[in-house]
């Protein structure tokens, strides 16, 4: 599978903001119920185990934005855009997830939901990245797991 053409383009044409904003929108769609649904450390666990089976099974929807946001260095602006866009939303989609975490008390009242996030969206995307690259998954679950040792640290001890 190419990493453009399931987006009516071909693999060796540069991706358009149209094209980047239809594979964003069906990553966000795999993302957000997961994502919607997050009320614990527990259901976090959950989405972290849940983005290491898409990635075994190289699901097209969860292919690292960073794969996109390294070949729009130089393209478009448009393209540029729709990538931050796409990570901000997902990001978002995180925070607000940590922020129910925290609502329900398993987290510290000080725990920063968007720092939170921005952790996890750099594990997930590096950690992808290093599973692409060395074929490994495990490297996605290592980064994964340390990001919610992060999380973890700030939980409310009973």
């Amino acid at each position: 599978m190419d990493l453009y053409g399931q987006d009516g383009g071909r693999a060796d044409e540069r991706p358009t903001g149209e094209t980047v904003e239809a594979r964003l929108g069906r990553l966000l769609a795999i993302q957000e119920p997961l994502l919607n649904n997050l009320h614990s450390v527990r259901d976090l666990v959950q989405w972290r185990d849940e983005v290491v089976r898409l990635e075994q099974r190289r699901d097209d929807g969860i292919r690292p934005l960073g794969d996109l946001a390294e070949l729009l260095a130089d393209g478009d602006e448009a393209g540029r855009s729709a990538v931050r866009a796409g990570f901000a939303a997902w990001e978002s989609l995180l925070a607000g997830g940590i922020t129910r975490v925290r609502d329900s008390g398993e987290l510290a009242a000080d725990a920063d939901p968007e720092r939170l996030a921005t952790g996890l969206m750099a594990a997930l995307q590096g950690g992808l990245l290093l599973a692409r690259t060395t074929r490994d998954v495990r490297r996605l679950e290592v980064a994964l797991d340390i990001a919610l040792g992060y999380v973890r640290a700030h939980a409310v001890t009973p």
